[in-house]
């Protein structure tokens, strides 16, 4: 005698499966429309969409407080700095460290001579929208030992600015013999391997300058406070904030999101099982012979 097994059936194939007892078989397309136009549903859904609204809406809020945090909280220490008395810059930082960022823009002085010979400049600046250079001079510190070499950015000078025979901007002479210049500090910036024209380097690198000047030299520039005649004065250096946001706003923004997500999911699972109750009983099965 041999006995053939049958293939398990498919609840979203066989219309018999679904009313089977003890079956509860994933609910079929048709029947997950159908309960979801229940009114219960319905208004149930309405609910949950005005929650996940309101949810985004908050991520968002939660979003913008990231950024307006971080800019705020540099603000208030750029005009905390802007009231802060200006101190030697071997205080601030010492030859070759690197700049904390709570010092970018402090107030420094420092006391050297001009080394004239070695100037350059950096092209590709804009100032108020305007294209031009920045004026760099080296300056020897004096009043330390090892005279430390200082990356001094004196000004800004226009591209359309008048040009001498080579069509370099004609730029008035660093002051001559020992001075003691106001300015702010900043951190250095990364070297760009771009190939610059004569008398020109591509970026504030003391690590560029370091090979061509010397050591020892500050890892940072400073920008004078009030540019020589003929130049353009700078901004003081701020930090730069466009990087990211307060983590723990943009923690919280990520969480509502979640929420939002989560609140869909719960009428579908709600939907679901409408969808499985509103299935008919199944038949009970029929008494046996007692013959």
């Amino acid at each position: 005698m041999s006995t053939t097994a049958s293939a398990p059936s498919d609840p979203t194939t066989d219309p018999g499966a679904a009313t089977r007892p003890g079956l509860r078989s994933r609910p079929t397309r048709r029947e997950l429309v159908d309960a979801a136009r229940t009114p219960r549903m319905l208004g149930l859904l309405a609910i949950l969409v005005v929650a996940a609204i309101v949810c985004v809406r908050l991520g968002a809020w939660q979003i913008d407080r990231a950024y307006a945090t971080t800019q705020a909280a540099a603000q208030a220490q750029a005009e905390e700095l802007a009231h802060t008395a200006a101190r030697p810059l071997g205080e601030v930082v010492e030859p070759g460290a690197h700049l904390m960022g709570r010092d970018v823009g402090r107030p420094v002085t420092v006391t050297g001579v001009f080394v004239p010979e070695l100037e350059v400049l950096v092209p590709g600046r804009s100032v108020d929208g305007v294209e031009g250079d920045l004026v760099v001079t080296p300056l020897r510190e004096t009043g330390r030992d090892d005279r430390p070499w200082v990356v001094v950015v004196r000004g800004f000078v226009a591209t359309d600015a008048a040009a001498d025979a080579d069509g370099r901007p004609v730029v008035p002479p660093a002051p001559a013999g020992e001075v003691t210049l106001l300015g702010s500090v900043a951190a250095g910036e990364a070297y760009v391997p771009a190939p610059p024209r004569e008398g020109e380097v591509p970026s504030l690198s003391p690590a560029y300058f370091a090979g061509v000047w010397g050591l020892p030299i500050y890892n940072v520039y400073v920008v004078q406070a009030e540019a020589d005649p003929g130049l353009v004065t700078l901004d003081r250096p701020t930090l730069e904030t466009d990087d990211g946001g307060n983590l723990r706003n943009l923690a919280y923004a990520a969480e509502w999101f979640v929420f939002a997500g989560f609140a869909l999911v719960v009428w579908y699972r709600m939907v679901r099982d409408e969808a499985i109750d509103r299935r008919p009983a199944p038949a009970a099965a029929p008494a046996p012979d007692p013959r």
